[in-house]
């Protein structure tokens, strides 16, 4: 019903998804925006579910309102795990323009903070007057811990509460708000006397970013910087003195692996890529530099073909390290290949894949 280009031997590609997607979103999008303005929008759920599981499986969406209420939006979300964030974000930058819609790439905060309710299944119903909490700053963190209470807590089961404490926070803050400002998060059986209600902490946060001058980032632009301790045993990237990463659970999954790790995202047509350039290629004490000019060049051919992003880099005694997020397959690698052979980078310098599955795939350049 819905073809899918594929290249031989492999299954499609981000790119190829996303684009498939958009294609029949397109064609669509008449007929969607009319059956909404009927008050018929659930009469499409089947139709859509269907469409992202086969080309962006395990995404969620969600059907809302458009920019300034105006028209209807379409969004994408990840749910709050990086890897899936990286692939939103993606598919918002290929969004073709549509009238009267809008397209997001992380859950909105809710333009009615009290007047919504959530349901879990069809026993439970959440609104936001039952939840108080009570907000303590972690100015190290630059997070809001909060205690919360709600009239179920000894009643329902700890993951019920936090299924429906999470999505009533996705409601309040938008998805990139929650992951940005809430630290840690506790139930409590007492109703504190510090306790607001949950309604009232997004206008809680404001003020706090205000008053401390504090700056937030989406986490898919968030870096974190990190060190590898002396290691024992050999492996590839044992040699890293210090690094950078925006997906740094990829870096620490390898290194507790010692190697290759498990593929975070299988079914998207997306791979994960490092290239190691021999240290000593570089001048002695601009090894960062010169990695750089090389990464920034790959990042932005990549970019600029819709076909990978760069997630970070590091260096090391015996190689200096470049990271990828790449969605095009063995087009993105050819892109990757040439701008390594233009740079002249030393004789066997080789492409190597993060996770398990392709292991065995060293690419020599």
């Amino acid at each position: 019903m819905w073809p899918i280009t594929k290249t031989a031997n492999t299954n499609p590609t981000l790119k190829q998804r996303v684009a498939e997607f958009w294609s029949w979103y397109a064609e669509n999008s008449e007929r969607f925006y009319q059956t909404i303005e009927n008050k018929r929008c659930s009469d499409l759920q089947p139709e859509v579910s269907k469409a992202v599981d086969r080309w962006l499986t395990g995404m969620a969406w969600v059907f809302g309102p458009g920019e300034n209420n105006q028209g209807h939006s379409f969004t994408l979300s990840g749910e709050g795990i990086l890897p899936k964030q990286f692939v939103a974000e993606y598919w918002l930058q290929r969004a073709p323009q549509l009238p009267g819609w809008t397209f997001y790439a992380s859950r909105q905060p809710s333009d009615e903070s009290r007047g919504f309710t959530l349901q879990l299944n069809q026993n439970e119903k959440f609104q936001p007057s039952e939840f108080w909490v009570c907000p303590y700053v972690d100015v190290q963190e630059e997070k809001i811990d909060i205690a919360v209470w709600h009239p179920s807590i000894n009643r329902l089961d700890q993951s019920i509460r936090f299924q429906a404490l999470f999505l009533m926070l996705d409601e309040l803050l938008g998805e990139h708000g929650t992951q940005n400002w809430i630290g840690e998060i506790k139930f409590t059986e007492d109703q504190l006397k510090q306790s607001i209600p949950i309604f009232e902490l997004p206008e809680m946060i404001e003020e706090t970013q205000k008053s401390h001058g504090w700056d937030k980032y989406p986490p898919t632009e968030t870096y974190i910087s990190y060190q590898l301790k002396e290691q024992e045993t050999e492996w590839l990237r044992n040699d890293v003195i210090a690094g950078s990463s925006r997906y740094f659970r990829l870096i620490g999954d390898y290194m507790d692996a010692h190697g290759p790790c498990e593929h975070p995202l299988p079914n998207l047509g997306v791979d994960y890529i490092f290239i190691p350039i021999q240290t000593d290629h570089f001048p002695k004490g601009s090894e960062v530099d010169g990695r750089s000019k090389i990464e920034d060049e790959i990042m932005e051919a990549l970019e600029g073909a819709a076909s990978g992003i760069s997630i970070g880099g590091a260096t090391g005694f015996k190689n200096c390290y470049m990271d990828f997020m790449i969605f095009d397959g063995n087009n993105s690698l050819k892109i990757v290949k040439e701008i390594l052979k233009r740079k002249k980078v030393p004789k066997g310098t080789k492409i190597h894949f993060f996770t398990s599955d392709r292991a065995k795939d060293v690419i020599a350049v």
